[in-house]
């Protein structure tokens, strides 16, 4: 069975490859955002459902969205280095949660499955001048939260509680279970019922 990403981030990709799987990336064709001012979990998935709309592959589609929040807010990927600060600033010697929905869904017959998963992560105290050092090591403006857990802020981290790949867009150990209940596997895998 062919596996499609249907996603235009690099990290999802990455992990994907990492963990063998072979598959083909597809642009989303209608990518909605979230326009909440609060939380919703529900949301989350909608948007990964929504990325994949009008996408006709044959095989299985996968999408995912990750949004992170703190105080029931969501902190988007910044607009600017100074929004980056505000969220750096905010999630600092705080913990935060970074929510993935993602969503299978096969093809020819529409079968579908999506779920949900969270992690917690706290970071350190940040002081300015460590602000200042993480926004000029990493591009902020392309990371939910304005900071990358496998770049220069996995100096900064105390702790996460849940799946690692999750803050970085893919929570990889519950896709590997929805995958293979869709018949999907790493190569050379080779699983028994």
């Amino acid at each position: 069975m062919k596996l499609f990403l249907v996603s235009k981030s690099p990290r999802r990709a990455e992990i994907l490859s990492k963990f063998g799987y072979s598959f083909e990336v597809v642009k989303p064709i209608n990518e909605d955002r979230m326009s909440l001012k609060k939380f919703d979990p529900v949301e989350v998935l909608r948007v990964a459902r929504t990325k994949l709309s009008g996408i006709e592959k044959q095989g299985v589609l996968l999408a995912a969205d990750t949004v992170v929040v703190i105080d029931n807010q969501l902190l988007p990927k910044p607009s600017s280095l100074s929004e980056a600060r505000k969220f750096l600033k905010k999630l600092s010697n705080r913990v935060h949660r970074v929510y993935t929905g993602y969503v299978l869904r096969k093809l020819p017959g529409g079968r579908e499955f999506g779920k949900t998963e969270c992690t917690e992560v706290k970071f350190k105290d940040l002081s300015d001048a460590e602000i200042e050092w993480l926004i000029k090591m990493d591009n902020p403006l392309d990371k939910a939260g304005g900071y990358a857990i496998q770049g220069a802020a996995g100096l900064f981290i105390e702790w996460i509680k849940g799946d690692y790949y999750n803050v970085i867009g893919l929570p990889i150990s519950s896709v590997y279970k929805s995958l293979k209940d869709f018949g999907v596997l790493p190569q050379g895998l080779k699983v028994g019922k």
